[in-house]
């Protein structure tokens, strides 16, 4: 039973390996900015180490200044060949779970090292807490809110949601308003997603469109939820779809 803890499948993230070579040869901003975006779409495999009392730990690596990362692969190739085990073992991870860990003060790490080697990204323990305060939920509550219909949208917002539900059939159509506190000093976005998942699997699919949706936000937010929830049929009430599938 222990062994189906471990990942089988295989993890490409063609697209993101591509720019994290690109961007060895070109360290600006921008290029950061377009790995991290992806980065937090997608998933990754966390080595662990064998223990001598039979327990498994997550691979650290240290640098010359005394720092500590854990190491993420983004592909199963690279997993398979820079690992020193003749069967090295991993998880399953997204970045939000990357993000976790290296936040747990516990652990004392320094951030995350993706594909150590030629290509590597290091994404710092300062940057992780700042993405994932962007992406925590909000404390104010979405019923005392107003809805505004947005004078404009962020620019890549719609070929975003394109792109997700290119891959995700069961996005079937997605509303995007504005929620405004009465004192116009908080905004959020609200995006309604009409959905063919239920239950458990669209809890997955709302949080799964609202980690890749988020970098794509202007830093504003997001509230993501059910075109089936009262509050969203109430906001959504005659509004045409952002998004629909044709």
């Amino acid at each position: 039973m222990e062994q189906d803890l471990f990942i089988h499948e295989e993890i490409r993230n063609d697209e993101l390996l591509k720019l994290m070579h690109e961007m060895r040869q070109e360290r600006t901003s921008e290029k950061m900015l377009e790995v991290l975006k992806l980065a937090a779409a997608s998933a990754f495999i966390v080595p662990v180490d064998a223990n001598a009392d039979g327990r498994y730990s997550f691979h650290a690596v240290g640098d010359n200044k005394g720092r500590r990362f854990i190491v993420a692969y983004a592909d199963s190739g690279s997993f398979m060949t820079s690992e020193k085990s003749e069967e090295p073992k991993g998880v399953k991870a997204s970045f939000e779970d990357l993000m976790d860990v290296v936040t747990q003060e516990s652990l004392r790490l320094d951030g995350v090292i993706i594909n150590p080697g030629a290509a590597e990204v290091i994404f710092g323990k300062e940057l992780i807490e700042s993405i994932k305060g962007q992406m925590a939920p909000a404390e104010e509550n979405t019923l005392d809110m107003q809805v505004a219909t947005p004078a404009e949208y962020p620019p890549k917002l719609k070929e975003m949601i394109e792109q997700f539900a290119m891959d995700e059939a069961r996005i079937l159509k997605v509303w995007v308003k504005l929620l405004v506190t009465p004192d116009g000093n908080t905004m959020r976005w609200l995006l309604g997603v009409e959905s063919a998942a239920e239950g458990e699997e669209l809890n997955y699919l709302l949080d799964t469109f609202k980690r890749f949706v988020t970098p794509y936000l202007q830093n504003i937010e997001p509230v993501v939820a059910s075109s089936e929830e009262d509050f969203v049929k109430q906001a959504i009430k005659d509004a045409e779809p952002f998004y629909a599938r044709t």
